[in-house]
């Protein structure tokens, strides 16, 4: 297969959201994580403690992530990025595929066909 097969089915994966999300007070999102995902540990928390972890995301990957629909594929998600931030994104392949990967190794997302 080469390169260009590659990158044609890496284009067509459909991410889907693996973890929840808020709106923070400025409009952009937070990813949460729980911080022990053994039901057991989550009660040893104390109760003033946040049992999430937040990842920031900044205002691209806010958008991004309010584009992951469980429907659109990845080249569907860049041509919109690049419609709302132009030049700001370039090259919004790589940028893209860049912050996917990093959501799929963090569990925030994962990919259907």
């Amino acid at each position: 297969m080469n390169s260009k097969d590659e990158t044609d089915k890496i284009l067509a994966l459909v991410p889907v959201k693996n973890k929840e999300s808020i709106y923070r007070e400025d409009g952009l999102i937070d990813l949460l994580s729980p911080r022990f995902k053994i039901k057991f540990l989550q009660k040893l928390i104390p109760k003033f403690r946040d049992p999430y972890i937040h990842a920031n995301l900044d205002e691209l990957g806010s958008a991004t992530w309010e584009l992951i629909d469980g429907i659109r594929n990845i080249e569907e998600i860049a041509m919109l990025l690049e419609e709302k931030f132009s030049e700001q994104i370039h090259p919004v392949h790589q940028r893209l595929t860049l912050f996917l990967r990093q959501l799929y190794q963090n569990g925030f997302i994962i990919f259907k066909d």
